[in-house]
């Protein structure tokens, strides 16, 4: 077997990928068109989003079939600068374990100390990763939204009852500059979602990072929408965002959904999914369906996600380990 850096490949070992990806694709998400060679090129070449560094590898068998994907990020911000996530594409253990020890040598070498990798929550994952000591800090329901079959009439109740005190700003690909404050302070409420038992901390967000952050998912083919709720006095109230892909736009996600503390329990997280909906199905004709993910403990949310018509596809889990608990199990 060789590992090789996936920013590196050749026509040849880009091809292999491309074909494993979308192997993978089709077992987990049947529904949705496979992963194309731009997509995966762009995801190759990532190094900005999430606030993350990232580096990508592929482990290739003798007979030059790829055989798993390997991603280690690196957080960005000083408060986590110990951390490094991992993920390693369903593989059998030996494969996994040959990957897993490259990400740890470059995690090691980039000063990081703990290591939450994440993946499909299924009971090989499981026993894969609590079997080198890693525990089970954090699970997050996957849900997926058909876009046709949502009621427009529940739709238009929910942006009817939304409180008369604020207004709704749309954007597309970027946040006006006259705007980009307000996003600041609902990035920076996001740190209220649940992260379990997980061991890291907030990141505090400013303007420069949530520009940095828009551009870097625009070089990886995805277009932002946002649809924000704003005081009289241009204050944010909540938000969400979609990132529409453009490389297959039915593979599209809703991200962030967060109301401020002291605008909470007035439905405006109902009223900004709505105002996105309707959005998305006047401008967006493309994106049939939507992805989302929400802490399996964020009861609220996903009773929302479901009232909308969101249905459960994948759990994903988060494991958390000392770097040095990791090495020594594979040692």
């Amino acid at each position: 077997m060789r590992i090789v850096d996936a920013r590196s490949l050749d026509a040849a070992e880009l091809a292999a990928s491309l074909q494993l990806q979308q192997r993978l694709d089709r077992q987990r998400d049947p529904g949705l068109p496979v992963t194309p060679a731009a997509e995966l090129r762009a995801t190759f070449d990532d190094d900005a989003t999430d606030h993350c560094r990232h580096q990508r590898v592929v482990a290739f068998t003798d007979g030059n079939a790829a055989a798993a994907i390997g991603h280690v990020e690196f957080n960005t911000d000083a408060a986590n600068a110990n951390l490094a996530g991992v993920e390693i594409t369903p593989t059998d253990d030996r494969t996994a374990a040959a990957v897993l020890a490259e990400l740890l040598r470059r995690a090691r070498h980039d000063g990081r100390t703990s290591v939450i990798a994440w993946g499909d929550h299924t009971p090989a994952a499981d026993a894969f990763w609590t079997g080198l000591g890693a525990e089970l800090r954090y699970t997050e329901q996957e849900s997926r939204l058909d876009m046709a079959s949502v009621d427009p009439e529940l739709m238009a109740g929910w942006i009817a009852a939304g409180p008369a005190d604020l207004e709704l700003v749309h954007w597309a690909r970027r946040c006006p500059e006259d705007r980009i404050d307000a996003l600041v302070a609902t990035a920076n409420a996001m740190n209220d979602a649940p992260t379990d038992d997980l061991e890291i901390a907030d990141t505090v967000i400013d303007a420069a990072m949530v520009r940095a952050e828009i551009e870097a998912r625009a070089a990886r083919g995805l277009e932002y929408h946002g649809v924000l709720a704003v005081t009289a006095d241009g204050e944010a109230a909540g938000t969400t965002e979609v990132f529409v892909s453009r490389h297959r736009p039915a593979a599209s996600w809703q991200w962030s959904t967060v109301v401020l503390p002291a605008h909470r329990g007035r439905g405006i997280g109902r009223w900004v999914k709505a105002a996105m909906w309707q959005r998305l199905r006047a401008t967006e004709p493309e994106v049939t369906t939507l992805q989302t993910g929400n802490a399996a403990s964020n009861a609220h949310m996903l009773a929302i996600n479901i009232e909308m018509g969101f249905k459960p596809t994948h759990l994903t889990g988060c494991w958390q380990a000392d770097l040095e608990t990791l090495d020594r199990a594979l040692g």
